[in-house]
Parts: C-alpha cells; structure tokens; sequence
C-alpha cells in the first residue's frame, strides 16, 4: 500500500512538470488545457504541497530518532541551490546570446533578465544570494527556504500536526496581514513567491503526508460534496462559463482574495476542495495500470533534474516563438518533443538509479518520495 502511494504522488507531480513546462512558454497554445484555466489554483500548489508531502513520508519518522535526516535535508538543500544557480545561469546564457543574435528583445526588465547583464557585479551576487530571481525560474528558492524551515516543522508536526498547522496557519495570517516578504535585491520589491505565504502549502503537505503515514485522510460525504461543488464552481468562474459568460472572471478577480505572489486564500481553498475531491475520486486506481500513469509517474520520480531541464525547454521554447516560430502546430510538436526528451531523460535517471547495488526497498521508497 505504502508504495502505491509513492506511485500516486510521482504521477501528481509528473503532471505538476508537464503543466510547469508548458505554462513557461506564454502563449503555446497547450497552456489552455493546463490546471490554471479550471481552477483558482494551479500547478505551482500541487509541486509545493506534494513537496511537503513527500518531505513527511521520506524524513519524518526519521527525524524522531535520527539525527542523519537532518544531514540528508542539508544535503537537499545543497542540491537544490546547485541546481537553480545553474539553470539560471544557464538561462541566462540562452537568453544573452538570443538577444545578441536574434532581433527580439528578450533581457526585458520585467522578467528581471537585465540586471545581471547591465550591473554584473550586483546582479550576480543577487542570484547567488537568492535575492535576484528570473522569471520562470523563481520556484527553486522558494523550495530552499521551504527546506531550510522542514526541521522546524517536522519537530512541531512529530509533536502535534494540528498545532504545526496552526502555527503555520499564524505565520501565513501574520504575513499578510502585516505585507512581510523576503526583499528582493538589487532591483527593489519582494520575491515572487512570499516564502512567508507558500510555506503554509507545504506545511498542509506536511500534515497530509502523515495523515497518509498514519490514520488516513478522514471521510465526509458532507465535505465531498462541498469540494465536488466548489471545483466545479471554481473551473465555471476561471473559464466564463467556457466563454459563455465573457467578463465573469475578471468581475471576480475584483472580489476574491486570488493573487499568486501571496498564496491568495481562494487558491488555498481552490486546491484543498480539489485535492479532496482528486483523492476520493479513485482516479489514482482507475488509472494506475495505463501507459499515461507510467509515463507522468517516470517524470516524477526524477523531479529535480526534470525540472531543471523543462525549464530551459521552455526557455528555448520562449526564445523560438520569438523567431516568428509559434504556431499551434509548432507548440504541439515542441512540446510533444520535449516530453518524449524528459522521458528519456527520466528513463535514464531510473536505470541508473537502480544500479546502486545493496539498496534496501525502503531506501527506494526514500528515494521515490523525495521531492
């Protein structure tokens, strides 16, 4: 049972990458089937909160009486900063030598791209200290604050989730309240996405990750039936009506508490009712013999590195639509064509992961479950 649970969290987040990758290109015609048109939330909650699901089931009991979990979350973190100090850099390159060589602007000063080109010094200490994040490749630091928090809330949650819930749920309330962000430097604001406000995500994956290893995620025909409603209801708003209703969206946005950068509270309701609705549905089960659960679970057991590399996909991607490249054809064939690269990719990471001789089925479980 319990590795029929790993299964089910790798295909999520399988899925979170495929969404993630597309969503990175700004107008490839796949991004209208993506999470974010149906529902309040998107992508970047289910790979925050099942990242917190899966920091419970491959530290938690550890980190009662094993101090080596604590060094295995450092280690996390290391790879985590490598990982987005080169992806950055690496994207940075693409975009530097696309704006040389092609006649589209692409350092424009939203995506925060200029700034390592026009102050070098400043914008590069700013990347290496996290505090200067480029657009479409701003997620990773988010993950490494949330990592450097996990002790903490793994200590509270060993103790009482309820109580690191609710903890959590003040840090949250307090810091919007009271607009608390970690600064951004050396362009002025704050980080895209406010550590301060996403770490309640992750803490909800905390506390359902040992509802997972423990009782079980309670059941209430009451609460399905609400969560099947407000899904429902929540995809209806964010799509007009599939057009039917043109405007219905934007008069809402002027209600709902919906803004990305702060975890708005309609996302958080948006992704819990659905994440209820998903877990009761038997989807996971239905689905768990086919081709499509094998090929988005290979994704997910391989999530930094497919990250990573669908993120410079997709910034090649930004860069070929400005060729005058984009069309719904070449979005379809891109996109198909890096998925088939990510497989194989994945494929490979898994081949090579399963020749470490001696490793127990629970350390495969471990690792299966990292996020």
């Amino acid at each position: 049972m319990h590795q029929k649970r790993i299964d089910s969290i790798d295909f999520w987040r399988g899925v979170a990458l495929v969404a993630i990758l597309v969503n990175h290109m700004p107008g490839n015609v796949l991004g209208a089937i993506t999470p974010r048109n149906f529902g309040f939330s998107d992508s970047a909650e289910l790979f925050v909160f099942l990242s917190g699901v899966s920091v419970y089931l491959a530290y938690g009991e550890k980190f009662r009486s094993n101090s080596a979990a604590a060094v295995a979350i450092g280690r996390r973190i290391a790879r985590l900063y490598g990982a987005h100090i080169v992806s950055t850099a690496v994207a940075l390159a693409l975009f530097g030598l696309a704006n040389e060589y092609t006649p589209n602007d692409l350092l424009g000063a939203e995506h925060g791209r200029a700034t390592p080109f026009l102050d070098p010094v400043r914008g590069i200490l700013g990347i290496l200290t996290l505090s200067h994040q480029v657009a479409y490749f701003n997620i990773l630091p988010l993950y490494i604050v949330l990592m450097i928090a996990t002790p903490l809330l793994l200590a509270l949650a060993l103790r009482d989730r309820v109580a690191m819930l609710a903890a959590s749920a003040a840090v949250y309330a307090g810091a919007r309240f009271a607009g608390v962000n970690l600064p951004s430097w050396p362009e002025p604001g704050g980080w895209y996405f406010n550590p301060f406000a996403w770490q309640f995500m992750f803490a909800l994956g905390i506390f359902c990750g040992g509802a997972l290893r423990g009782e079980g995620v309670p059941f209430n025909i009451g609460a399905l039936r609400f969560s099947q409603t407000f899904t429902i209801a929540s995809g209806l708003v964010v799509s007009n009506v599939f057009g039917l209703a043109p405007g219905l969206v934007d008069e809402a946005g002027r209600y709902l508490d919906w803004d990305k950068s702060q975890l708005g509270v309609a996302r958080i309701a948006d992704f819990i009712t659905l994440a209820y609705a998903v877990h009761f549905s038997n989807l996971n089960w239905s689905i768990k013999d086919t081709a499509l659960f094998a090929f988005f679970a290979l994704l997910g057991r391989n999530p930094l590195t497919i990250f990573c590399a669908g993120s410079l996909i997709s910034a090649l991607g930004q860069i070929l639509a400005g060729l005058d490249l984009a069309s719904p054809v070449f979005d379809v064939v891109y996109v198909g064509a890096a998925l088939l690269l990510l497989h194989g990719l994945a494929g490979l990471l898994d081949r090579a992961g399963t020749a470490f001789a001696g490793r127990s089925v629970g350390d495969r479980a471990r690792v299966a479950s990292e996020a």
